[in-house]
Formats: C-alpha cells, structure tokens, sequence
C-alpha cells in the first residue's frame, strides 16, 4: 500500500517493480562515513547530497548513523508525550484496545500506560538519542492498527526505507500455499523461481518480522503482509508499497536473496530522504535536531548558495498527463481498452475510476482504487459510476465485480453516493459515536449552544452558520439514532453510556435531509433527490478487496454487504483460512491533533466557561508535527456496542495471487470462485451470525526493532552535546502551502509550483501547492518563483484572516471539467489543517 509516512520525491525512484539486475541508484557513503561509528559530518554529507546534488536516495546504514546522532532532549520529550497523551484522549477505542474482545487479530494495548511508561523512561535517562526515543513512539502507534492513527513529526519524518527488489506472494495455482517471488521476475521472466531465504532466513519468517514492524494500520497480520507486496492497483495510483520504500524503521545495512539452485542476490537496504524544502545547512546531529524537531533554520542560512529552479511548466497542466488507460502504467495488468473512464485519468492526482465489460462471461468490472477526491473530480467519479452502470445495464451485464484493492479511502460523500446508485431504496444506518469525558464535554456544549443561538441576519450567523452545520462539535444538526429526530442539545448526546470500562455518548446519525448540513460536511457537494432503479440483485454484485479496504472504503463495504453483497479478498499470508475484507480503519471520523488546537483555542477564545475544563495552551514539545491523527468516532451497528472496528468481519471467500493473475487483473476477476481451504463460513453480514467462529488470535507483540538489523542499538549511542538547541528561524511544518487564489500570490519566496498530492491521514488529495525556496517563509527576494492561481478556498473558524467563501453548489452525478490548474508532479507530502482545509472530514 502507500504509506503516509512517505513524501513522493522517492515516487520517482521508486513506482515500478523492477528485476533483479536493476537495482535503482544510491548515494554511496564515503569512506569517512562508513563505520558503525558515525562522524560529526553524516548528517551535513546528507543534506549536502539532497540540497546541492538532488539526491534523495541513501544507504540506509549512512542514514541511521544521522539518526543516531542526534540528540535527545528530555524537557522536549516530556513535553511531546504530555500533548500526545491529551489528544489520544480523544480517540475512541481506548478501552477496546486494552482489552479487545474475541476475534479480535492483533495484540492488546494499553495505549495510556504505555505512554505512561515512555514517560517514565525519559525521567530515567532511558533514551540516548532522539532515535531511541521517537522509534519507541512510533513502535506504539503501530501497535493502535487504525489507518487513522498515525504520527508524522520529528527526525522520522525525514526518512523512510525500502529493498531495491520489490517483492511479491503467489501461488503457482491458487491452490498451493503462496511463496515469495521478486516481481521483476514475475513480470519479466518466463519460469520464475521463489525465493528460499532473505539473509540465510526462512524468507516468510522474515518477511512476517518485517510486515509486524512496519505495516501499519491494519487490523489483522493478512492485511499486515499485503503492504508489503507489489500491486497493480498502487501502481496505478503512482505510489509503492512499504517493503519497497514505506518503512519507517531501520532494517539494517544489507540483505540477501537466495534461491533453490543456490544462486543468490546481495543488496543495499535504501534511506528515502523525504524533506521537500531547503533546510540550510545542517551540519550536525545538533542541527538535525534543531529543524526537525524543534522547527529551526539555522541562523547561517543563505539563499543565494541554493540552485534556482527552472519554470519548466510552460503551458503544461494537468490535462497533458491525461491517460485513457492503466495498460502501461500498470504493467500490462489492467485491460488497454476500458468502457469507461473517470475524466482526468491519471496516475498523477486526477481520475481514477475505470470500467470494463467482459462480454464473454457477461461481467462488469468497476474499479475504484480510492475515494480520493477533490474539486471537479469529485462530480466525474460519480460521474463514472453512472456511465458504467448505463452501459452495463445496455449491455445485459448479469453480473458485477466492484474492485476495491488498494482503497484506503476518501470522501465518504462518495462512498455513499456509489452505495445509493446499487441500492437506491435502502438509506444505510451509519451510525457512530464518541468517547464521553470533561474536555470533550466541554468542546461539544460550548461549540453546540454557540451555533444554536446564531441569528439570521447577523454577521455572525452569515460567517458561522453554513460554517459549522457539519462541525464535529455541534450535534443539534445530526440525529439521534434511537430516535430518527435531531438531537435537541449536546447534554442529551453526551450521556454518557458505560459499556466496556468506557464512557460513550449515544449513537448519532447523518441528517443528510438537511442541505445546509450535507454542503457543509461534503465540502459544496450534495446528493441527488432522487436515484434510478436498483440495477442488479444484491446476489449478482461481488466486491473484491485485498484486506487493505479503509476508512470510506470500509464504510462502503459495510453498506454494500449488509445488503446482500458477496465479498471476496485476495492474498494474505501464506496459510489457509479465513481473512477480512475491510482491515483497514473502520472509524468513522478522522480527527487531527492540529484540528483540537484549534478547536480548543476557538472554544476557550468563545465561551470562558470553559476555561476549567480546557488546557490553556497545548504546548508539543516536538514543533514538527506535521500531523498526528485519532479516530473520534466509532462506527456501531444498529442495536450493538462493539465498534465494528473489533468486529471480526471475515469475507465471503479468500482467494491466493497467483503467477498468472498478480499481473493479469482480467484473470485476477474471473478467480474470484478459486476460495482458499478454509476461508468460507465464517462471514456474518446481512445480519445474520457466522456459521463458524472468529479464527483464534495468533498475532504477538511486535518484535524489538532490532529483529532484523544486527547492527541496529538505538540505546547506547555515544551522548551528543545539544548544539545551539534556541537558535535560528522559525520554520512552519511540512514547508508548502496552498497556493492563493490570485494569480502571483505565491510571491518570491517560492521555488516551484506544482500540483502534489498531500497526505491528509489516511485520505491523500492533489493541491496547487507552492513550494518554498525560503525556509520558514521569511521576507525577501527569493530566485526561482513561479506564479500560480487554485480554486479551492480554506474554511477556518477564524474568519478574519482565512478565505471562508463557499464554493458554489454541486450536485455529484453532474459531468463536470477537471479542476487541474498547475502541473501535476506526483509528489507526496504530509498534510496540515491548512493544507487539507475540508478534505480534513474526508475518510
């Protein structure tokens, strides 16, 4: 899958499988940086490489010796994990996960005392660098497995690593167990061979440690070792899997592969540098610290010693990047003429929706590998489910396949529009809720009584009540589920109700009757008044997923089967059985840690009877959080507690990748009856119980980080003194912004403009974005800007000094033009409140 902890600056290097004798190339580190022992310079030889040479790929040994120079500030922790411990308050399976019921796959956690224990640690002098210290974080936030738990901050967001070799597992026949190829020689050689050993390794053992480090986010190990293998459906999307570039962990220097005639292949593991802007010079692990995690530019910082960068834009858009298939992106996989494509089609922000009609079994094919959309996109992917539909029915299709590998999620107006074009009679429960205690309280009363006392005909009500109709904090616009009426205040929500050791509100509905409601959370967009006939038997449609189904994309396969659908998975690890459909998150509300700060200060800024009950000011320690994200709301079944999140939603059939398939998704559909021994029967949708219990729990804990790196000892590192830790400029995170509406508004302090895809959690949008040439956004003339204009407005509740003006009203279903207004590049960056804007209620 694509993981959010990776910037697309390595998409260029790393997109495609490749074969054994093309190995990509690697900045080699000098024989003065090559001991375990790293020098005072690795570092600034790494920023050098990247800043003057354009080199964003590194051995990974000379990246981890930068690591584990960098010092570590015991006051700064404490601070982190204080603010961390605040905001994880609000994410709403605690209770669950410190003690999850049957069927749940993975390892229990206690995230709290965990936290608790990290503190403690600080205090005792535990961590000897800042690499002991964030790895031990991030190893925790891992062990959440929710797609909407992640945490991109501090030196780890400055890397990422991955194998050369991408990796595949494929059964010979969809019988025979799965064993692990290179994919370069499944795609490219006529008898391929499996490998027999990674680093003298059984290779599924190995390749097992290295998924339960690195995958994150999923809620069984199948899902788990699915991230890290290649895919046509990420290729597609322009993006690459954690194995090959999306790890976050160390893995050592070197790895082996081995084969049965005893051949074998050595290579380097890679470091992806993933910092888009220039970071001045940074010659120290002290000066490391200072920029990512502190957020400071050094004062020796000059403009002038950087390369400008060219305007190579022209008049070049997005539309020049313009597919009318995935046959060569995909390698072939994807059929060269689809029936239907979603305008805009590329793999470079755009389109993403195909369709085919396979005429000689009478089969449609939609594939939807994200709801990721933004802009005019969001009217032509619906736009595209509706043509498909037409020329299926035209065609007397009797049967349809829904593909959803790789869709980690999206606009959940999407979602639930494509829902209602199979099933336009059946209004879906979605019902969710939240953790009740004091600071939630406190928001949720202060936000809600403010929007009801709101007044037609003053500025106040024409700047907030539009604004706020879908605010998570206010609750007198959504339904009470127990009711079908709209809440009458936030006290009546709030409860509480006490089921499993926790505290929750009651269960709330979507109002999607009220306009003022739906435009405000679908970000302009609303649903059709009316929908045409359901057009096939809930028995004649099939989704197919590969575990990696997230976010909307669960919701989607929750509303879809509980219809009737059938659901079907592919891949996993190498052993018979059952596995889930949807293992991504399956919350129902992404929230932020950057979207409480605001939310808190705006609230104790409104109602100062909160001021008890809300901190001051929350302080992060870490200035480089560029997001840190929590699910607010659960997604609960009518009548039930459980959170579907730790429900054991097993799919209908399990099916293996095989040779002949990974690359051939026209085979890959029609296997979709080769059921895997032992995976039927355990299904529970439609209301109706599962036949068969839950597979026993076999997940351990995670190992320690250094079960694959020998060399790796992220505790005794030499104590480096902090060099000047208060010094230099103030630097905002993630280092790009929306471009502004006007054209030129970029300014000079800019080096390029392009269109990039931003990570906003688990949901992945393309923005018009200017890319800075002055860190920090300091004044003065900076070489090398270009001007740029972008339609999307940023909604703020602080009015006077954000655009708030609402984009004009749509209805999905409408054809409508591609919004692309600058040249898409494929990057990929961490989001931010004001990078994502609305896109925040995605997913």
């Amino acid at each position: 899958m694509s993981f959010p902890r990776v910037a697309a600056l390595s998409c260029l290097l790393l997109g495609s499988a490749v074969s054994k004798p093309a190995p990509r190339p690697v900045a080699q580190a000098s024989a003065t940086t090559s001991s375990a022992q790293a020098l005072p310079t690795v570092c600034g030889d790494i920023i050098q490489d990247a800043d003057f040479e354009g080199v964003y790929v590194f051995e990974a040994s000379q990246v981890y010796q930068c690591l584990t120079s960098v010092p570590f500030n015991d006051a700064v922790a404490l601070r982190f994990i204080d603010y961390y411990n605040e905001t994880m308050q609000f994410h709403s399976t605690l209770a669950y996960l410190k003690d999850p019921p049957e069927g749940y796959q993975q390892p229990s956690v206690d995230l709290v005392d965990a936290l608790a224990v990290i503190k403690q640690n600080i205090t005792a002098g535990y961590y000897k660098n800042q690499y002991a210290f964030e790895a031990e974080v991030q190893k925790l936030v891992y062990s959440v497995h929710d797609m909407h738990v992640d945490l991109w901050a501090g030196i780890l967001s400055a890397f990422s690593f991955g194998s050369e070799y991408e990796i595949v597992s494929v059964s010979k026949d969809g019988k025979e167990l799965p064993q692990l190829y290179l994919t370069g020689d499944v795609l490219y050689d006529d008898n391929p061979q499996p490998i027999t050993a990674i680093n003298g390794e059984d290779p599924i053992e190995y390749v097992t440690k290295f998924a339960a480090l690195n995958s994150a986010g999923t809620l069984e190990p199948h899902a788990d070792w699915n991230q890290l293998m290649s895919s046509p459906a990420i290729d597609i999307q322009g993006l690459y899997n954690v194995w090959s570039g999306g790890a976050t962990f160390y893995p050592g220097d070197k790895h082996s592969f081995t084969w049965a005639d005893e051949s074998n292949l050595n290579s380097t593991w890679v470091a992806l540098y993933n910092n888009p802007a220039h970071t001045g010079p940074l010659s120290t692990g002290g000066d490391f610290y200072n920029y990512f995690v502190l957020g400071l530019i050094p004062d020796s910082y000059n403009e002038s010693v950087y390369p400008v960068a060219e305007d190579d834009s022209g008049d070049d858009d997005t539309a020049n990047d313009t597919l009318t298939n995935w046959y060569d992106v995909s390698y072939k996989a994807y059929p060269a003429n689809p029936d239907v494509i979603q305008e805009g089609l590329s793999s470079t922000g755009g389109g993403l929706v195909t369709g085919y009609l396979l005429n000689e079994s009478s089969t449609g094919v939609l594939s939807i590998p994200s709801f990721d959309m933004y802009g005019d996109y969001i009217g032509s992917f619906a736009q595209a489910v509706i043509d498909f539909i037409t020329q299926a029915q035209a065609a007397n299709t009797s049967r349809v396949i829904i593909d959803l590998q790789q869709n980690l999620g999206g606009q959940s107006l999407l979602a639930y529009d494509t829902y209602k074009r199979f099933f336009p009679d059946n209004d879906a429960y979605r019902g969710s809720r939240r953790r009740s205690f004091e600071m939630a309280n406190a928001l949720g009363r202060a936000t809600t009584e403010y929007w009801d006392r709101l007044e037609p005909g003053t500025d106040d009500y024409d700047n907030y009540y539009e604004l706020l109709a879908a605010d998570e904090w206010v609750i007198t616009d959504r339904l009470n589920a127990d009711t079908g009426a709209n809440f009458t205040s936030w006290e009546e929500y709030y409860g509480p109700r006490t089921t499993h050791g926790d505290s929750f509100s009651l269960t709330e509905r979507y109002n999607l009757s009220s306009e003022v409601f739906s435009e405000s959370a679908f970000d302009g967009w609303s649903l059709p008044d009316a929908y045409p006939a359901q057009p096939w038997d809930a028995s004649d449609i099939v989704l197919l997923t590969d575990g990696l189904c997230s976010s909307s994309c669960a919701e989607f396969v929750e509303m879809m089967a509980q219809r009737g659908a059938r659901t079907v998975v592919a891949g996993g690890r190498p052993s018979a059985g059952p596995m889930q459909a949807a293992s991504g998150t399956r919350g129902a509300r992404l929230y932020s840690a950057d979207l409480l700060d605001v939310d808190i200060e705006w609230v104790r800024e409104t109602d100062a009877g909160t001021h008890g009950s809300l901190p001051e000011a929350r302080e992060p320690g870490i200035q480089t959080i560029a997001y840190a994200g929590l699910n607010l709301r659960d997604q609960v079944r009518a009548g039930e507690d459980v959170p579907l999140q730790f429900r054991y939603q097993a799919a209908h059939c399990r099916i293996y990748y095989t040779l002949k398939n990974v690359y051939n998704t026209t085979r890959l559909w029609l296997d979709g009856a080769l059921c895997v021994d032992g995976s039927t029967g355990f299904a529970s949708f439609l209301n109706t119980p599962a036949a068969k219990p839950p597979p026993a729990r076999t997940a351990a804990s995670p190992p320690p980080l250094n079960a694959l790196a020998a060399d790796l000892d992220v505790n005794t590192a030499a104590d480096a003194p902090l060099l000047g830790l208060e010094a230099g400029i103030s630097t905002a995170a993630g280092g790009i912004e929306i471009c502004p509406k006007q054209v030129g508004g970029c300014g000079a302090k800019y080096r390029a403009v392009l269109g990039v895809q931003i990570n906003c959690g688990t949901e992945t949008i393309t923005r018009c974005v200017c890319l800075p040439l002055c860190p920090g956004g300091q004044s003065g003339s900076c070489p090398g800007s270009l001007t740029c204009k972008d339609k999307t407005s940023i909604q703020s509740k602080d009015v006077s000094t954000t655009t708030t003006s609402r984009s004009p009203k749509h209805q999905v279903g409408s054809k409508g033009g591609s919004s692309g207004v600058c040249k898409a590049s494929g990057k990929r960056f961490p989001g931010s409140r004001a990078l994502c804007g609305a896109h925040w209620k995605g997913g």
